[in-house]
């Protein structure tokens, strides 16, 4: 089952890919693994549906800079869904699955229940490898659910970005959330736009595609 709060694992900075901690883990060890996919189902419900509100009550942020860079993570994930259903259906399922791959999403293995997937405790975070996932998500339980944590998320890519004895503030993190927030939203724009031509095919064949997204990958439009 596709994740909808694994979308976070997909920070567009490439120097901000949260890869997975070192640190030794004891597989699902009281970790409530269940609930957690009962309450990610409900946050994927919530995205099809469009309904960025109630997908945001499966988010734990601070402030106004958190909250922007959690909805602009579902911004971002639902310009990617129109894209995959334009070239799907334009252009065929191997050209969406070099796009998807070239686009940094999420793939996973799928398996027996809990098989292969590994979760660690650090206090009151939950991390989650799932099978096949080069990231862990951090999660925490608050209000009855389960909620992908905003600043774990950040302090992860801090960490990734400079090693692991990076110093920061809190204040830092607010700030990385507000400029990561605008990246994605920019990205998402031009996602939202390429789906479209290629519904309209301006964009009609597979070098055309993989072109449009060289262009959205590339530095300068990073910026």
């Amino acid at each position: 089952m596709r994740r909808a709060l694994l979308v976070f694992s997909v920070l567009l900075v490439p120097a901000m890919a949260a890869r997975a901690d070192s640190t030794p883990t004891t597989r699902n060890a009281g970790i409530d693994l269940q609930s957690l996919d009962r309450d990610d189902a409900a946050a994927e419900a919530a995205l099809e549906a469009g309904d960025l509100a109630a997908a945001l009550k499966y988010f734990d942020y601070f402030g106004h800079e958190q909250e922007d860079f959690c909805r602009a993570t579902l911004e971002y994930r639902l310009a990617r869904r129109k894209l995959e259903e334009a070239v799907r259906t334009s252009l065929g399922n191997r050209a969406w699955g070099r796009t998807a791959r070239a686009l940094g999403v999420p793939r996973h293995r799928r398996g027996r229940g809990d098989e292969g997937r590994v979760a660690r405790r650090d206090d009151n975070v939950v991390y989650v490898k799932n099978p096949g996932a080069g990231n862990e998500v951090p999660y925490v339980y608050d209000d009855g659910r389960w909620k992908v944590s905003a600043r774990n998320v950040l302090v992860t890519a801090l960490r990734a970005r400079f090693g692991s004895a990076v110093e920061f503030e809190e204040a830092d993190l607010f700030v990385l959330a507000g400029k990561t927030a605008k990246v994605l939203r920019a990205r998402a724009g031009r996602i939202a736009a390429l789906a479209e031509d290629v519904r309209l095919k301006r964009v009609a064949t597979a070098d055309q595609l993989d072109e449009a997204v060289w262009q959205i990958r590339s530095p300068a439009a990073a910026g």
